[in-house]
């Protein structure tokens, strides 16, 4: 099935879709509604997920949710419950620590992550996705498509159709992404071997120079492949300790590709701020967020 805005513009991509799923950890008081985008969606191979996320009935005060590095750029909708209409937009670059958002009362957030490589043609005037690492642009004035965007966010119409809507200006937008199969052969074999290829590997088996990888990764993620490993390194081995609670940790650091336990712990506290053991024990309950940046950082100069 194809999603078509004009006669000339197919938008259900027939590439098949990496899996790989990040982790989103939830936070108790939150509510985290994953939206549809299974096989015909516009961004079927070019998102992994979609979410809903408002704060739940009862709470008076905003709770805070971690967003931890997954190479992934994010186009971010931030609106209000009541008026059930966005007020703010933004694209969000690849982050190489842990940053937080924090969810009020009545305020609502739609969060769309986009595959590691996919994403970067968003940006305005030739930007790569290393200019918004670590921080956001606004959509308005900033993003490709968003004279088409906003007018979707002011429209009186369910959330659904709005997303699905803008899902498909989002598309149209991607198909200038050139570089984007290169990319996806390297952050797909980078995640099948859990963070274990060395560059090296990778500029043998696609024909290119380190060099050359490193500046495709700068362009289209926002972070090295060196950096990008670490990360994946890094969620294999928060899955594996989430499923396997009882498994040592020593056990799962050498699972995962780290040379030691110790080795694991200054990985965590490189891009979460906090030990694996300490992850084990409490996930991130016990983290002190005002010691955290906000993920939704706009870069003013």
């Amino acid at each position: 099935m194809s999603f078509v805005i004009s006669s000339k513009q197919h938008l259900a991509p027939t590439e098949d879709r990496i899996q790989y799923e990040p982790m989103m950890f939830e936070v108790e008081g939150v509510s985290f509604n994953r939206l549809d985008i299974s096989f015909g969606h516009p961004l079927y191979t070019a998102a992994i997920d979609m979410y809903y996320i408002t704060l739940d009935e009862g709470h008076s005060e905003g709770r805070y949710i971690p967003i931890v590095p997954d190479g992934c750029m994010a186009l971010v909708f931030k609106g209000n419950k009541i008026d059930d209409e966005p007020s703010e937009g933004f694209l969000c670059g690849a982050i190489d620590e842990i940053k937080k958002i924090l969810i009020a009362p009545e305020d609502y957030y739609v969060f769309i992550r986009f595959m590691p490589g996919t994403g970067y043609s968003l940006i305005k005037n030739g930007k790569n996705a290393g200019s918004i690492a670590n921080t956001a642009v606004p959509i308005r004035g900033g993003v490709m498509g968003e004279e088409q965007m906003l007018p979707v966010l002011e429209r009186d119409i369910k959330l659904e159709e709005r997303a699905g809507l803008i899902s498909k200006i989002v598309r149209v937008n991607l198909q200038n992404e050139h570089e984007r199969y290169i990319v996806k052969y390297c952050t797909e074999r980078i995640f099948q071997t859990q963070g274990n290829v060395r560059v090296e590997e990778l500029a043998y088996e696609t024909g290119f120079t380190s060099r050359h990888i490193g500046k495709l990764f700068e362009k289209c993620i926002g972070v090295s492949p060196k950096l990008y490993s670490q990360i994946i390194k890094l969620q294999t081995s928060m899955e594996k300790i989430i499923e396997n609670n009882d498994k040592k940790l020593i056990e799962i650091a050498l699972d995962s590709g780290f040379f030691d336990h110790a080795h694991m712990n200054r990985m965590y506290k490189k891009l979460i701020g906090i030990s694996s053991g300490e992850f084990k024990k409490n996930m991130f309950s016990k983290v002190d967020y005002t010691l955290i940046d906000d993920y939704i950082s706009v870069d003013e100069t």
